[in-house]
């Protein structure tokens, strides 16, 4: 797990500007979209959410996949969060706010690093969510997908006009 020490490292970093973005978000504008083709924060994190979920803690990626497979149980993993394009045309909005859907992100984040921790995974070691795919590189990718969405956030929150603090 050494080798994975410096990944989960940056994937905590990763989580702790998500949390940035959180700050001073109106629950009115969790599920708001700025533009009916731009997702709204909340299905943002619900992507990011998702594929943190099933990617550490499902048995495979598959669009078909039973949900109820994923160790991790959350409104916010669901497949309406699957991919942009599963979710442009279908407003997908949960009764949570900010402050709800932050604990839970919390929450999803401490359960698959415990996965993740309780595996004890050597960086060349195949994923089984993806076993032609490393755990590395699962790791790797993850600390880009949420650097990159977590970006889409604030520009979510820009747009909304919101202040948002110094990142």
């Amino acid at each position: 797990m050494a080798n994975l020490d410096l990944m989960i490292k940056a994937w905590d970093t990763c989580h702790f500007e998500l949390g940035e973005a959180f700050k001073g978000l109106p629950d009115e504008d969790v599920w708001r979209r700025a533009h009916p083709r731009l997702l709204s924060f909340g299905e943002l994190v619900g992507h990011m959410m998702y594929w943190e979920a099933v990617r550490f803690t499902g048995p495979n990626l598959s669009e078909d996949l039973d949900l109820s497979e994923v160790g991790v149980k959350s409104p916010l993993v669901d497949h309406a969060f699957r991919y942009y394009t599963s979710n442009v045309e279908n407003t997908k909005a949960l009764s949570m706010g900010a402050e709800e859907m932050w604990a839970e992100v919390q929450r999803i984040h401490a359960f698959t690093k415990a996965v993740i921790t309780n595996a004890n995974p050597d960086s060349e070691d195949p994923i089984p969510s993806q076993p032609k795919s490393t755990w590395g590189f699962a790791l790797e990718y993850q600390v880009f997908h949420l650097g990159y969405h977590t970006g889409q956030c604030y520009s979510v929150r820009h747009l909304l006009g919101h202040e948002t603090v110094d990142n």
